[in-house]
């Protein structure tokens, strides 16, 4: 069963939740990242996750999509409150831990609940991100460059072109299917205007983040990173690092994949890996 609502936090600030299949099943929460709403997990994942005996959750982070828009020069927020939306949503639906899926700032999101709360973490999964460090190369110039010319101004037929070349770049190598990046930015569009810079807050937000490869030394959560050998937002060796930092990390490095798969090939590598890793660290299976 599909349910879409939105649930209060910090007084007024509402959150908008999608779930898919029994809720007394074993979760999956899905992060998205910086400027990408809760479509970017496909509902082929939800379902097939579904069929095999899990719960899913997925949602609009604070500021993005459905959920509430904030001032941020009067409101700012850092990665710990975002991290606390994470386990507010948990709380709603009455869930004491989940297998934590999370994707670019969603990956660092992710890795803030497993070093802060992972009495409420299952499994982990880190995708295109990185520990915050120093020594993670910065995206090349060019990545700047793709992101500065694309300049929205909330009008879909007109603003597409850039959009597209944005996703160009960030598919990394492999083959661009154009229909799959038509519908991906129809899908933002349909939640929010875009006339600016997407997830520009969330971006602010990053600003308040320190290195994590220390802390990420004490987790001993089953952990699966995975990134894309073409990635030019974040490095790949963000991923690398992630992983040698957590004792029982798994590294799936994927040829040609980039930062955002528009690849049908490659994106079912994405999901069957997260399948895979969750079915395998299934509590109710290693019980029995």
């Amino acid at each position: 069963m599909n349910k879409e609502q939105f649930i209060t936090i910090e007084g007024n600030l509402q959150l908008f939740v999608e779930t898919y299949g029994e809720s007394g099943n074993e979760a999956c929460l899905f992060i998205s990242g910086a400027g990408a709403n809760s479509s970017f997990w496909s509902k082929n994942l939800c379902e097939t996750l579904v069929k095999k005996g899990f719960f899913l959750i997925k949602y609009d982070h604070r500021d993005f999509g459905y959920s509430s828009k904030i001032n941020w020069d009067d409101n700012p927020y850092d990665f710990i409150q975002l991290a606390n939306d994470a386990l507010a949503i948990l709380d709603f639906l009455n869930l004491k831990k989940a297998h934590v899926i999370g994707h670019s700032m969603g990956g660092f999101i992710v890795q803030l609940m497993a070093i802060h709360n992972p009495e409420r973490i299952i499994t982990m999964t880190s995708i295109s991100s990185s520990t915050n460090s120093p020594t993670v190369p910065l995206p090349p110039e060019k990545t700047w460059k793709i992101y500065l010319a694309n300049k929205p101004e909330n009008n879909f037929q007109t603003d597409l072109s850039g959009f597209l070349k944005v996703w160009k770049y960030l598919n990394g190598t492999a083959s661009f299917d154009r229909d799959m990046a038509i519908e991906y930015t129809k899908k933002l569009y349909e939640r929010q205007d875009i006339d600016g810079a997407l997830g520009a807050s969330h971006v602010k937000a990053q600003a308040t983040l320190t290195d994590r490869t220390e802390a990420l030394k004490n987790i001993q959560i089953p952990t699966l990173v995975m990134h894309g050998e073409k990635d030019y937002a974040v490095d790949k060796y963000g991923g690398i690092q992630t992983a040698e930092s957590i004792e029982k990390a798994k590294l799936v490095l994927i040829p040609q994949m980039g930062h955002i798969p528009f690849n049908e090939e490659i994106l079912q590598r994405f999901e069957n890996e997260i399948i895979d890793f969750v079915i395998k660290n299934k509590t109710v299976l290693n019980d029995t």
